[in-house]
């Protein structure tokens, strides 16, 4: 005689097996992408080492990997309201994750909505901060007008001054090489600036105001500054493009990684730490030294 415990240890095991009981699997969403006409996978045709560089970096990834937070906000909000969130206020997440985003319809802030909740990470995979997030939209000081759709009538912003172009139009930026143009992004943001309604407790990025309160931002003199791009996009030899049949010069390239506390090799070089021990009294007395060699507070956000 089977003990009654063991019969249904045995129907659960069967049960499990045939799949009674669990939930159906989730079908993979339709991806949403940014409506605007170059993606950075068009970009990669000429620009090549940028794409690579970039499609390591966060900067690729900025909404899947911040999901969670994302998620946070749309239910915590939406629970406050007591209704669907709209396109403004899903912006106040999204126009500085994927600021092409901007130009969406209102359907697709409603899908993206429903696919932060529902976790298609991969359908959300193709929304970033992405090359004309940066060398278009940002940088003209326009965000809010969609470039044209036709390669040749788009004009694209850079750092070098003299660059070789013959795909768009090309105009300098030197505004790319300083903190101020990434501060539009990593910079404090408070609950009553998004003008949020309910309990709230995700800190936006803090890194420029951390970085201009600092000794090496704005409390320096601007010839002794440290910019950003100084660390975090750090200059190799190069070409800033490669294009048939066009003689692009050598030069000093900013990289597109964007490495930060992500990145172990940044990180350690971030610090030095320095341990002194003493004893005394039967007990051992423990000095932690640290020095910060960031141009902000180690660690920030």
């Amino acid at each position: 005689m089977i003990p009654r415990n063991g019969t249904v240890l045995l129907v659960g095991i069967t049960l499990a097996w045939l799949g009674v009981g669990t939930a159906p699997a989730q079908e993979k969403a339709e991806p949403l992408t940014s409506p605007l006409q170059l993606t950075a996978g068009d970009c990669k045709t000429c620009h090549p080492r940028n794409y690579e560089e970039w499609d390591k970096s966060y900067h690729s990834k900025s909404v899947v990997a911040m999901h969670a937070g994302f998620k946070k906000y749309i239910t915590t909000q939406e629970q406050a309201r007591g209704r669907a969130l709209n396109r403004h206020e899903l912006m106040a997440c999204i126009g500085c994750h994927a600021p092409g985003m901007r130009f969406a319809s209102d359907e697709d802030f409603a899908r993206l909505a429903q696919l932060v909740k529902t976790d298609q990470k991969e359908a959300l995979a193709g929304l970033s901060v992405d090359c004309l997030a940066c060398h278009a939209l940002h940088a003209s000081g326009h965000p809010e007008a969609k470039p044209p759709p036709e390669t040749e009538k788009s004009t694209y912003y850079g750092p070098i001054k003299d660059a070789v172009n013959t795909v768009h139009g090309n105009k300098y930026a030197p505004e790319m090489n300083t903190s101020a143009f990434c501060k539009s992004c990593h910079t404090y943001v408070t609950p009553a600036d998004l003008k949020l309604e309910g309990d709230w407790d995700v800190v936006c990025s803090l890194t420029y105001d951390a970085w201009a309160a600092g000794p090496h931002g704005l409390q320096a003199k601007q010839s002794e500054q440290t910019q950003c791009q100084d660390c975090h996009m750090e200059k190799k030899e190069g070409k800033a493009a490669e294009v048939t049949d066009v003689e692009v010069p050598l030069r000093q390239v900013a990289t597109h990684t964007f490495p930060g506390w992500h990145d172990a090799a940044k990180l350690k070089a971030a610090t030095d730490i320095a341990l002194a021990a003493q004893a005394a009294s039967g007990a051992f007395q423990v000095t932690v030294t640290i020095d910060n060699k960031a141009g902000h507070r180690i660690p920030d956000t």
